[in-house]
């Protein structure tokens, strides 16, 4: 009986380890994947982001922003993310003959009035 009551015990011990182990690794994968998210957006930015300093221009209603973040990028179209101090944007280009062309506003992410609730993967502010 005293053997029966250690086995349970043991199990339950073993289960919640297992538990942990799962819970973890899920916990990680999603951080592993947002960090590796945010370095990406990085090393784009660093390698294209001159290419793309005031073309947000191009669309009209928008003001100079203050910094940029390449969100994807291939060889003729781009997606970028422009935040001034009252709103963030994400817009995409096309490159037509060496040029960057603005094609179409993507979503707003944030706004300092509180009207946008987008949301932006990698997330960041």
């Amino acid at each position: 009986m005293l053997e029966q009551v250690e086995e349970e015990k043991n199990y339950w011990i073993r289960m919640r380890k297992i538990i942990l182990l799962i819970t973890l690794i899920i916990v990680g994968g999603f951080i592993s994947y947002w960090i590796f998210s945010l370095v990406r957006c990085e090393i784009l930015t660093l390698k294209y982001g001159n290419e793309f300093i005031g073309l947000e221009l191009q669309n009209t209603m928008l003001d100079p922003a203050d910094n940029l973040k390449i969100l994807s990028y291939s060889g003729d179209t781009a997606k970028v993310y422009y935040k001034d101090k009252n709103i963030g944007n994400i817009l995409e280009f096309n490159k037509s003959n060496e040029t960057w062309l603005y094609i179409r506003w993507v979503d707003t992410v944030w706004s300092k009035q509180g009207s946008a609730d987008g949301f932006i993967w990698p997330y960041f502010r």
